[in-house]
């Protein structure tokens, strides 16, 4: 009992560590007045951009990974930016709130098979060239995979790479947290604020579950916070940009979103890109570079998703661009339920081009995924919406003179939507747009005139809270039940699954310090 206590607490204290020194980072590159909660994502892109460039290089190892989180964490202390900070005391409360999210046994289905795998590649490996032919998941890996092979040190090994998506997750909550608790918010933010915070809460609180797909979505919540409500502050859109590209990189279906953005030309003209600071530029410029050279050394594509930015084979010995068509495919046929049809009670499609064709896969789909995750989540999102609509008191109806912000976000929302039927129609990957049209919606329709009371929201923090929390207990009581390889054997840390590689095929250049696949 005395070593699991030791266990609980060290990483405790090592995820409270790597959250100020990711706050360090962020100093480099924030704003004074940013909500504090902002500098970790900030932290992200800068931590990103390390690790891309010692995998350029020397490669990452457990030492320079303690020396980067060292240096971090004495930035956040000595570094001269005076950041709006939120007293420790908040932090170390919010930590012990949600801690129980990152105490996970049971990984994702897709952790040791896919990202575990393309972490471990990063770890031990300098830049390969040609990697997707090793293994066709190196076409897709996140580039958050870089911050993760960071958080390898020596004696724990990867036992807490799950920290760069908490530290995400808590970010997100923690922002919109700081935007409820502010003075003089418009009604209608401090709605959309304590909304988001309940279904972070309530609805995605299993750490096991997100992936690379929902830290994405996070993150675009809190960029149409700011292209939507900061609308008149520049400073807010510019880092918007600059996140929607951090979205990209850890998930390039984020692309789905851009509709939303739109809503930035439509309130700023097309002389925005004129006011964007050279600093942005700088670090937009890197994020995009970063994101055309990964593609590029793995699969020889400008962009992977985007099959005609591939060079041929003939062009490019290492050209995965018809492997990247045809698994680009299987994605389509997965989204839209084709293998579901098995359980259907509807007449089956053999023919794969048919299925496709005039929407014939939407009554499957319906069927198998909108019912099975779409559905709850309207539910949730409805239900919340009317809880906090109701709990509130609301005052006399004012005339709302942003109707035509509404109906142009409720337009662009809807296309962001259509965009995500019509590609890849998972709720992973769109469900943030989807919550952006549900509150709009209702937002057209409700008196959002509210008198928020924040005893009432302290209440609504603790309840969502609550059901967090005995979510979370409840799941990692059943992982100490469980009697597969998810048993939790090693709490508090998840079951490490060994990678074996085979590179034998593999042969080093004389030229380069890289290793180019032939």
């Amino acid at each position: 009992m005395i070593e699991l206590i030791f266990k609980l607490l060290l990483f405790y204290i090592l995820s409270l560590a790597y959250f100020y020194s990711v706050t360090g980072y962020g100093k480099l590159i924030s704003n004074k007045n940013s909500n504090f909660f902002e500098l970790q994502l900030d932290g992200t892109i800068v931590l990103l951009l390390i690790g891309y460039i010692f995998y350029l290089s020397i490669g990452i190892n457990g030492l320079l990974n303690c020396i980067i989180v060292f240096f971090g964490f004495i930035l956040f202390f000595f570094h001269k930016k005076k950041n709006v900070i939120v007293k420790f005391n908040y932090i170390l409360l919010l930590f012990i709130l949600l801690f129980s999210v990152l105490l996970i046994s049971k990984t994702h289905e897709d952790f040791n098979s896919y990202h575990l795998f393309s972490i471990s590649e990063l770890f031990n490996n300098s830049l390969r060239i040609g990697i997707s032919k090793l293994n066709m998941y190196y076409m897709h890996s996140s580039h958050l995979t870089l911050n993760q092979a960071l958080t390898v040190f020596p004696y724990l090994n990867f036992k807490i790479i799950h920290l760069p998506i908490f530290i995400i997750y808590l970010s997100v909550l923690g922002y919109f947290l700081k935007v409820a608790f502010s003075n003089n918010l418009r009604t209608n933010e401090l709605f959309f604020s304590i909304f988001c915070i309940f279904i972070l809460l309530v609805k995605f609180n299993r750490l096991s579950e997100f992936g690379y797909d929902y830290i994405s979505q996070f993150i675009l919540l809190v960029i149409f916070h700011k292209i939507y409500f900061l609308n008149f502050n520049k400073y807010e859109l510019r880092k918007s940009i600059l996140y929607f590209f951090l979205c990209v990189l850890i998930k390039p279906v984020s692309l789905l979103f851009s509709p939303i953005l739109l809503f930035i030309f439509y309130k700023n003209g097309f002389n925005f890109f004129k006011k964007i600071s050279f600093s942005k530029y700088i670090l937009i410029c890197l994020l995009l570079l970063t994101l055309i050279s990964s593609s590029f050394t793995k699969t020889g594509c400008i962009f992977y998703p985007i099959n005609s930015s591939c060079f041929s084979k003939e062009q490019i010995f290492w050209s995965e661009k018809g492997s990247l068509k045809s698994y680009s495919r299987i994605v389509e046929l997965w989204a839209k339920s084709y293998d579901a049809q098995i359980k259907s009670k509807n007449k089956k499609i053999e023919d794969a081009n048919l299925y496709l064709q005039k929407f014939n896969w939407l009554k499957f789909w319906i069927e198998h995924h909108f019912f099975y995750k779409i559905f709850e989540f309207l539910l949730i999102t409805l239900t919340t919406i009317l809880l906090i609509y109701f709990y509130f008191v609301k005052l006399k109806e004012n005339v709302d003179e942003q109707n035509k912000d509404k109906n142009v976000m409720l337009f662009l929302s809807t296309l962001s939507i259509l965009f995500w039927l019509n590609t890849v129609p998972q709720f992973r990957f769109g469900f943030t747009s989807i919550l952006i049209f549900m509150f709009i919606f209702f937002s057209i329709f409700l008196n959002l005139n509210i008198n928020f009371n924040k005893k009432k929201i302290i209440h609504i923090l603790i309840f969502g809270l609550l059901i967090l929390n005995i979510k979370n207990f409840s799941r990692i009581n059943n992982e100490f039940s469980r009697n597969d390889f998810y048993k939790f054997t090693n709490f508090p840390f998840y079951n490490e699954k060994k990678i074996i590689n085979d590179y034998s095929k593999l042969k080093k250049s004389k030229f380069f310090h890289i290793e180019i696949l032939k």
